[in-house]
């Protein structure tokens, strides 16, 4: 099954702080020794010939050989050819092209592994809507008390700028984001000392062997999404119907 996401990234080899060779000069290498000319391999690569020749011009500079080289005479009239050195050059070039694609392709499956398929159905955020009943301000920071269609209460906490520019204010219906990973599930509502908790019942369980994505039906259209640990859903012994609150503190609320 092909990654959801692919991480890209060409390298280049420097020396003296400048670029000597890459992707490109590589194939432009190849492409000399294919057609014996810096013209014609520029047109096989849709580059202009002055590119190609600064390219070869740097490569050789840079390099403590030539990698291409003028041939005058002869039957075929002489032409442009790469040297030994340019194919050990290549050669190296290819092998750390190879291991830098497995280094890739290993990160690219890191990376799909730390993400949530939305497609399975594990959501990586819950969303609510309420409205505000209070604004406490302290300093640089307010605090604002939300009312859920439950009647369930929330705080969480914007700075005042983001108050002012939101023209938040008591009686104003908001959305809210909250991130599924900072959901922590209990059977005990005295279990947790996080500032909210919503109290609620299981609805739908997903486990994947690794983490559990629990659907958590709070009343009222409210509905809260918690991803936690396998060992922590075994050790809680959750199952559908089953009463459960969820906690997580005031900056794990996003208002959008």
């Amino acid at each position: 099954m092909k990654n959801k996401f692919d991480i890209d990234g060409n390298f280049w080899i420097n020396k003296n702080e400048k670029a000597f060779i890459g992707k490109g000069r590589v194939e432009l290498l190849k492409n000399i020794q294919i057609y014996g000319s810096i013209s014609k391999a520029a047109k096989q690569m849709k580059m202009s010939y002055k590119a190609a020749w600064d390219s070869v011009d740097i490569m050789n500079k840079l390099s403590q050989e030539p990698l291409v080289t003028k041939v005058t005479g002869g039957v075929g009239g002489g032409g442009t050819v790469i040297t030994t050195y340019a194919k050990e050059i290549i050669n190296a070039y290819d092998e750390l092209k190879n291991l830098h694609e497995t280094y890739l392709e290993n990160m690219s499956n890191l990376f799909d592994s730390l993400v949530i398929d939305l497609k399975n159905e594990k959501p990586v955020f819950s969303k609510l809507e309420g409205k505000i009943t209070n604004i406490i301000s302290n300093n640089q920071n307010s605090e604002i008390e939300i009312i859920l269609n439950s009647k369930q209460k929330l705080v969480t906490i914007v700075n005042e700028e983001f108050l002012q520019k939101r023209e938040l204010k008591i009686d104003k219906f908001v959305k809210l984001l909250i991130e599924t990973n900072s959901i922590v599930i209990t059977k005990d509502k005295s279990s947790n000392s996080a500032r909210n908790s919503l109290e609620g019942v299981v609805e739908e369980i997903n486990d994947d062997g690794i983490s559990t994505y629990l659907s958590i039906n709070c009343g009222e259209s409210d509905f809260i999404n918690a991803k936690i640990t396998n060992s922590s859903y075994k050790t809680l012994s959750i199952k559908k119907q089953d009463k459960v609150f969820a906690f997580f503190k005031a900056y794990n609320i996003n208002i959008i």
